[in-house]
């Protein structure tokens, strides 16, 4: 069961994650013009701030999903050795 979840969660993940970047980006860069200094400067904030909230994100379900596995392994075991002895 929890390789099914592992799995699934991993192509949820890999559908998210090629699914928005190509074209959210390219809108939200649209936004911003080359002939201004400051827009040109907004522009590349923006790409940092958006990898930034991409790998951030990416990060913490990883770290929740293996958290959620230790948590529900921990009970799993405790509930099992509290019924066998």
């Amino acid at each position: 069961m929890r390789e099914k979840v592992f799995f699934m969660a991993l192509y949820v993940m890999a559908v998210g994650e090629g699914g928005h970047k190509p074209c959210v980006m390219t809108f939200a860069a649209d936004q911003f013009g080359e002939a201004n200094a400051e827009e040109k400067a907004a522009k590349t904030s923006f790409f940092n701030y958006w990898y930034m909230a991409i790998v951030l994100a990416s990060s913490i379900a990883v770290l929740a999903l293996i958290f959620i596995q230790v948590f529900y392994f921990s009970i799993v075991l405790t509930l099992t050795l509290f019924l066998v002895l």
